[in-house]
């Protein structure tokens, strides 16, 4: 699966170095989107036509629908934890995409606006969540023992005192690979200068077959989806 990712990236990268572009700009930025936020980057090609294409990377969190906090107020100075939840979740994701511009740079102060539709793949990189649990010791006193979440066995939320130090468990970190689509609208001011500025909102669909093991008490769906938005800022890199 490993080699499958790595050629579809490669096939992706290809396909835009040999794209005839007249401005290449290098964005990076910040998004929002309803699962999670996270860190993007893009380059982009601009061509002389009304056709463009791009290539993104994503690296952001993913918060389950039915993720609730919560605080057990039986202990001192209690951490927050979701009850149930079994893997935590960060997600990377590579797609290429191609544009289509609806408004030109006719001018230094008119903000470009073009669609956008691409697919790629995703993987989601899940740690084990460990918590903190409170047992009796023969003295009579509480001891806090980190432990990996077992959904039959830890039931009682009265002696979970929150996460575990979270370098608990990485080296038991696993990989899932997915496929992903998105569509949106992008706008683009500051054309004209060595560093343009960009926005970008739509929403994304993305796939992993029997879903991402994340709560143990709830279903954890094969296709997500939402929207997104993102800001970014930009480098000219070179001109054709």
């Amino acid at each position: 699966m490993h080699k499958l990712l790595l050629s579809i990236l490669l096939l992706l990268i290809g396909f835009i170095s040999k794209s005839q572009s007249s401005e290449r700009i290098f964005y990076g930025g910040v998004f929002y989107k309803s699962a999670g936020l996270g860190i993007c980057f893009q380059n982009k090609f601009d061509t002389k036509n009304e056709i463009g294409k791009q290539f993104d990377i994503e690296l952001s969190t993913y918060h389950h629908p039915q993720e609730t906090k919560t605080f057990n107020t039986e202990v001192n100075n209690p951490s927050a934890f979701v009850f149930g939840k079994m893997n935590k979740v960060v997600l990377f994701k590579s797609q290429y995409a191609i544009s289509y511009k609806i408004s030109q740079f006719s001018d230094a102060q008119r903000i470009g606006i073009d669609v956008i539709c691409g697919a790629g793949v995703s993987l989601g990189i899940l740690k084990p969540v460990y918590i903190n649990l409170i047992y009796p010791d023969p003295s009579g006193y509480e001891v806090i023992v980190s432990e990996k979440y077992n959904p039959t066995k830890h039931t009682d939320k009265t002696r979970i005192a929150g996460y575990a130090d979270e370098r608990v468990g990485l080296n038991e970190i696993n990989y899932k690979a997915g496929i992903s689509v998105s569509a949106g609208v992008g706008f683009t001011w500051g054309y004209f200068t060595s560093y343009p500025k960009r926005l970008e909102t739509g929403f994304y669909m993305e796939y992993f077959n029997n879903g991402l093991p994340i709560m143990a008490f709830a279903k954890n769906k094969s296709v997500q989806s939402g929207v997104f938005l993102k800001l970014f800022l930009g480098k000219k890199v070179n001109k054709n």
